[in-house]
């Protein structure tokens, strides 16, 4: 016969507040626990998932399925956000090299991808090459120009380095 579980009652994990025992049993003999988000949704939780200790390896549960579902999207949409920031950094620091080395009009393009679809536009110039090696505008849905055979690369750049170093 299984140990008397601690009584959990009245505990708060993340968003969840333990409410009751269940009679379930896990296959190490973990008691069940019968949580309620603070959305008002209830959740039979194993106890072994239960844990104030944000440090730990194993995976814990502190919201109802759907709570968390929210916040894992949350959680990659400010990833996302945090990214498309630092390349757009990244891009205007490039283009501050590149001022005298490529056409005016490559610079008044927006900095991404991302940037040119806000803006509804086709082009945008991240002053990087392309796999073949070619410094020109892209377009969101596909390579840079010169790749396509529609404008030519901009020459010299990056300056070539002598030989022997």
């Amino acid at each position: 016969m299984p140990s008397t579980p601690r009584n959990r009652i009245g505990e708060v994990y993340g968003q969840l507040t333990v409410v009751r025992s269940s009679q379930r049993r896990t296959k190490s003999g973990n008691a069940y626990w019968w949580c309620q988000c603070i959305c008002g949704r209830e959740r039979e939780v194993p106890g072994d998932k239960l844990s104030f200790n944000t440090a730990r390896r194993k995976p814990t549960v502190n919201a109802c399925e759907e709570c968390a579902r929210e916040r894992q999207v949350e959680g990659v949409y400010r990833k996302n956000d945090r990214e498309e920031k630092e390349r757009r950094l990244a891009s205007v620091e490039r283009r501050e090299q590149l001022k005298d080395h490529v056409p005016q009009r490559w610079l008044s393009l927006p900095l991404t991808d991302a940037h040119a679809r806000e803006l509804g536009q086709t082009l945008f110039f991240r002053g990087t090459t392309c796999l073949r090696g070619h410094l020109a505008p892209s377009r969101i849905n596909g390579g840079c120009l010169t790749c396509a055979g529609q404008c030519p690369s901009a020459e010299g750049w990056p300056p070539a380095r002598p030989k022997g170093s």
